[in-house]
């Protein structure tokens, strides 16, 4: 297959970020716009050494999950990535996408439960921040960066972003085309606004609205701030961020508030929180009541539960959990976020939750030494997931359970892995879908800590039975011989037959028996099962 060749290919999978992979001559090829069984002239658009790149010509046999998109121009854009698949096929997609990562990532069996979604999936952004620029024809517009390209493809209405930022961001386009107020260029570094920002708090309806400067000043913004706030009662403050940097960073350091106090309220869970304009809140507001809820009712929390809350940030998950708890603690490594927190603890009145600015895992191990007993651990990390180093902490600190929440959950897999080799194992695993039409999704999951009762004789008499057929493939010491030589440690005759159970392999009810009747027999960890069930499928038992 060379570039601009054209083939009939049948999609069979989809790859993480929503791509169709079709399978051609033994060659792999990623489709946008190809859901899973899918059929379709496609046309080859690159060739590289492992992989192909191919544009979707023509589709012959559509999938019954596939939907026009709302947006006109969702194929240019690219900020959602699924506009095209039903609410069905984005919750199918999403969860094989949790529970693929977690077994070829995490090399997990997780029982990965259907990812919740949102009921009304359109306008749910409460955070919205654009470019602007010119078009071909020299008219000031605004939307968002094309992929990988400082070409900005014009919208004037996004179907994601609630409708009043919409509104109100095309009233400030037309007062800067009438002050003459020019964008910001990347090449030449002349014209003054960078973006426009909003966040819009769900439940008060409160309004924040900031421009993002390249010069310290902006024409007529007295103006421009009277009219806006005339027109739009909701605007509870207006700032301008001057960013003066060259690169792709879109804040600055410098603020200053050209109306109202600088910062909006919204509640969450009942608690009403301050949001200043770099404090991080969860951008989809109904959602995230959703997930918080799971991951409070997930844990087992009493009146006599003392909790850490990891990456705490401004506190929303610190003080949703006060009300079920003894005491919590809320750490957090950005100064700002634990003084925003500290302030939302005294709004709401909770006097049960402790915020510390520090490195969540050395703070852990700061409250073992002080013999602060933690019974459950909250883990809600940026994408890049947690460091081996907090994961040792948080292994010394031996929480009878974590809760571990994550936007990605390829990182999420991966540290699940780690804690899954130290004695703890995934009980539930729950996504929600807080980013609809996009293949972002959220994930929380249950890890708790295995219990290895104690060990008692038992009565062997595995050499007096018969071999069912599948016995008769491996005997209980070849299995514990390859298991000793793959992972390094033993299993018991008591472990295989364990997870023969498990697996529908048939044992004699009197395979094993304690000595004394009323005993109780030990169960196998999850790290030997695993280890086991790996043997089984070495000697073609399963």
């Amino acid at each position: 297959m060379k570039k601009n060749d054209y083939f009939i290919g049948e999609c069979v999978d989809q790859s993480h970020d929503g791509k169709g992979i079709v399978k051609y001559e033994g060659f792999t090829y990623f489709v946008n716009g190809m859901i899973t069984g899918e059929v379709g002239q496609i046309k080859c658009i690159k060739m590289l050494k492992n992989y192909g790149v191919g544009r979707l010509i023509e589709l012959q046999k559509p999938s019954p999950e596939r939907v026009n998109p709302k947006c006109h121009i969702y194929q240019g854009c690219g900020g959602c990535h699924l506009m095209h698949l039903s609410s069905k096929g984005q919750q199918e997609f999403k969860t094989k996408r949790v529970k693929d990562c977690m077994e070829r990532i995490g090399h997990l069996e997780v029982d990965v439960q259907p990812c919740l979604m949102q009921e009304d999936p359109w306008y749910y952004r409460n955070k919205v921040q654009m470019p602007l620029g010119y078009d071909k024809n020299g008219q000031l517009v605004t939307g968002f960066y094309k992929q990988r390209t400082n070409d900005i493809i014009a919208c004037d209405e996004c179907l994601i972003q609630n409708k009043e930022s919409n509104a109100v961001i095309q009233r400030v386009k037309e007062l800067f085309v009438k002050y003459d107020i020019k964008p910001y260029d990347k090449t030449t570094h002349k014209g003054n606004i960078k973006h426009v920002l909003t966040k819009k708090g769900y439940h008060s309806e409160e309004f924040m609205l900031c421009f993002i400067t390249y010069q310290k000043t902006i024409k007529h913004i007295d103006q421009i701030v009277e009219t806006l706030v005339k027109e739009f009662p909701h605007i509870k403050t207006i700032i301008q961020n001057i960013n003066e940097r060259h690169d792709n960073v879109i804040l600055g350091d410098e603020e200053k508030i050209l109306y109202g106090k600088g910062y909006i309220y919204d509640t969450l869970l009942g608690n009403q929180y301050k949001i200043s304009l770099k404090s991080f809140y969860q951008i989809n507001p109904i959602q995230v009541e959703k997930l918080y809820q799971t991951a409070i009712d997930l844990a087992h929390l009493t009146k006599e539960s003392t909790v850490l809350d990891a990456y705490c940030g401004i506190g929303t998950i610190t003080l949703s959990l006060a009300k079920y708890v003894k005491k919590v603690y809320g750490v957090e490594v950005v100064p700002q976020a634990i003084e925003d927190a500290k302030n939302n603890a005294l709004l709401n009145k909770i006097d049960n939750a402790e915020f510390v600015c520090d490195d969540a895992g050395k703070y852990m191990v700061e409250l073992v030494k002080k013999n602060t007993h933690l019974d459950v651990v909250f883990v809600d990390p940026p994408r890049k997931g947690c460091s081996e180093e907090f994961l040792e902490h948080l292994l010394q600190a031996n929480p009878k359970e974590i809760i571990y929440i994550s936007c990605d959950v390829a990182t999420q897999a991966r540290d699940a892995k780690y804690l899954n080799e130290h004695g703890y194992t995934i009980t539930h695993c729950q996504p929600v879908d807080m980013f609809p039409h996009t293949f972002h999704v959220e994930t929380v999951c249950l890890l708790s800590k295995l219990k290895t009762k104690q060990h008692i004789k038992i009565e062997s008499c595995t050499d007096e039975l018969d071999l069912t057929a599948s016995e008769s493939k491996a005997t209980y010491q070849e299995i514990k011989q390859y298991v000793l030589e793959k992972y390094g440690f033993k299993v018991s005759s008591l472990n295989i037959a364990q997870t023969k159970t498990k697996c529908g392999i048939i044992e004699r009810e009197c395979y094993r028996k304690a000595k004394n009747e009323n005993a109780k027999q030990p169960n196998c960890t999850l790290e030997k099962e695993n280890a086991i069930k790996d043997a089984f499928r070495h000697f073609q038992m399963i």
